[in-house]
């Protein structure tokens, strides 16, 4: 599950220890791309996936937190914003009850 804010750092950011481990199982055509990248690049193959996996997977967070609209819903959006508040007495109960679960 990803939470927003709790990922910050980028791939150039070198981390001070390197303790977690993925392990993965490759087709011989995968890796054999895979090593060929690396060789031209320079990197090892374990660099090489984790530079770009950890690039992919920034990407997806990036897209993750933000929502593209056109200008016609952002502009039903920003209406419906606009309007009074919905009365719902259902939450209103909720929010003044104490919970049943306990609190740590």
């Amino acid at each position: 599950m990803y939470a927003p804010g709790v990922y910050t750092g980028t791939v150039s950011q070198a981390e001070p220890e390197r303790t977690g481990r993925i392990h993965m199982r490759v087709s011989g055509r995968q890796e054999r791309i895979l090593r060929a990248a690396a060789d031209l690049t320079g990197e090892t193959m374990t660099g090489f996936v984790l530079a770009a996996a950890t690039e992919r997977a920034e990407t997806v967070l990036k897209r993750a937190e933000r929502i593209n609209l056109s200008a016609q819903a952002f502009q039903r959006f920003v209406a419906a914003l606009d309007q009074p508040a919905e009365e719902m007495p259902i939450l209103r109960h909720y929010a003044v009850t104490d919970s049943p679960i306990p609190s740590r």
